[in-house]
């Protein structure tokens, strides 16, 4: 019998908690529009509202496809660098001189290179002129080229940048990059995306992009676009101004701007209760994760999570070199760590590490999850960390086992493999350690200049005692007790 499609959720996916569209690109326009789907939120959980609302959305999806097809050829990244780069060198030629001479000195190169880039029409319009005196001109209807309005919009920026020196937004980013960005390649990548967010904005708005026409208005007037139309949260704007904070403040260094107004921008964040805060495992969960029917490498990865605190992307990059005498586990910084941290290894880690270190070098502790070996140039290729895939392994077993957490309306769950981290905080301060270890253990800043500065750290000794302290639920069905909470997140 030939199957019937089912046509219930077709385009429909929940992402988040909430259903979305999903609209395939085909493949000869997936270069242009820099994607293989395009989705779009529906801001529903309900399945009947969905289906109403998606046909709607789909319209507007297939709209936009059909324009990057009329328009032929978009504007790509690349493009748009190497031109106004090029229209930076005209700039520093024209310098000597004198401004109301510096068009005609490089008349001919600037037509022609405009031109060049606003490129063919993408359709023609009629229009009928208007004269002063019908009695003398032809009113008939004429054609009207009509140009791609990205490459316009790029066609006025090489000029702008040529003949005015107006600097591009982004026109640092490779030397701040250079000199200054030291992060995780996902923080580099929220960089990235907070320039083109803000570039695109500004030429939207008909500002230009133009560092130099950043101010506190344009600050101010971005954050709200990025709340009420691009509906990303606090976190996430907050993040986005942390990082423009940061190249901005290259920029002045540079002397491209004379004040950051992102050093005063103001971010609303919404408050959040203790009930639907992101929250350790409880000790049943601890449980089902550990007795489910997970894979060898899964166990092992939940055991390290749970056992040292660390998170899963200091695990995964583990070398057998990172495991020193059997003793303690040799972890590379991570996010604003500055060094590397030393972790006494749990006695109930000792045989993952003599199966996972027998007969080896230098290999991987983990090689299950090697580094990504993708084109770093590719750009449509996302900048992820190493445990990415590892990450998104432990959410599927995870939630193939029940252990979830999801407040309606939020798109995160809130336990994940960061709440092994949180447990092990949890289970720590219950073992009464000396002052400051737990933070020591998992590399948190330690309170007071004191021990934060002065301080090479707690005797390993002591770390080792306080980590051996720290006990899994029992695991062979004994009764599970749920230990009361001064301030319970559960």
């Amino acid at each position: 019998m030939a199957r019937i499609a089912n046509t219930d959720r077709q385009f429909l996916e929940m992402h988040g908690g909430k259903w979305r569209v999903t609209l395939s690109v085909p493949t000869s326009l997936q270069k242009v529009v820099g994607a293989t789907k395009l989705k779009q939120s529906l801001h529903t959980d309900s399945l009947a509202v969905a289906k109403e609302l998606r046909w709607g959305v789909i319209k507007q999806l297939k709209d936009k496809m059909r324009s990057f097809e009329r328009a032929g050829k978009a504007t790509s990244d690349d493009e748009r660098t190497r031109t106004l780069r090029e229209a930076a060198e005209i700039a520093a030629y024209l310098e000597k001189y004198d401004p109301k001479d510096r068009y005609p000195a490089a008349r001919d190169h600037i037509e022609a290179r405009t031109t060049e880039i606003i490129g063919v029409p993408v359709r023609y319009d009629t229009a009928v002129p208007a004269y002063e005196n019908n009695d003398t001109y032809d009113p008939s209807p004429v054609r009207v080229p009509v140009y791609d309005p990205d490459r316009v919009r790029l066609a006025d920026q090489f000029v702008a940048v040529a003949l005015k020196g107006s600097r591009p937004i982004a026109n640092a980013d490779p030397d701040y990059k250079k000199s200054r960005l030291r992060v995780s390649p996902r923080t580099e990548d929220d960089h990235d995306r907070a320039l083109r967010l803000l570039a695109a904005w500004c030429i939207q708005k008909g500002r230009g992009d133009d560092v130099e026409a950043v101010d506190e208005f344009v600050v101010t007037d971005f954050l709200a676009y990025l709340e009420n139309n691009r509906r990303l949260t606090g976190r996430t704007i907050k993040k986005y101004v942390s990082r423009l904070a940061l190249y901005f403040d290259y920029l002045k260094s540079l002397r491209q701007v004379s004040i950051n107004p992102w050093r005063d921008a103001v971010v609303f964040m919404q408050v959040i209760k203790n009930a639907e805060k992101e929250r350790p495992f409880t000790e049943r969960e601890m449980v089902t994760l550990l007795t489910g029917p997970a894979k060898p490498v899964m166990k092992d990865l939940m055991m390290m999570g749970a056992l040292t605190g660390a998170r899963i992307n200091a695990i995964v990059s583990l070398k057998i070199g990172d495991v020193i005498q059997n003793k303690v586990f040799r972890f590379d910084p991570q996010k604003h760590e500055t060094a590397e941290r030393y972790v006494p290894i749990h006695p109930d880690l000792m045989e993952i590490v003599h199966r996972r270190t027998a007969g080896k070098a230098e290999d991987d502790f983990f090689p299950e999850y090697p580094k990504d070996k993708r084109n770093p140039k590719d750009k449509r290729n996302p900048k992820v960390e190493r445990s990415f895939r590892a990450s998104k392994h432990f959410t599927t077993y995870r939630r193939s086992v029940g252990v979830a957490d999801v407040v309606e309306g939020k798109r995160r769950s809130r336990v994940n493999y960061h709440s092994f981290r949180r447990w092990f905080i949890t289970k720590g301060e219950r073992t009464n350690p000396p002052e400051g270890m737990i933070a020591a253990l998992v590399g948190h800043t330690r309170e007071g200049m004191t021990l934060s500065v002065y301080s090479e750290g707690p005797e390993m000794k002591a770390a080792r005692r306080t980590v051996g302290k720290i006990k899994l639920p029992p695991l062979d069905g004994s009764p599970v007790i749920q230990p009361e909470a001064v301030t319970p997140k559960s």
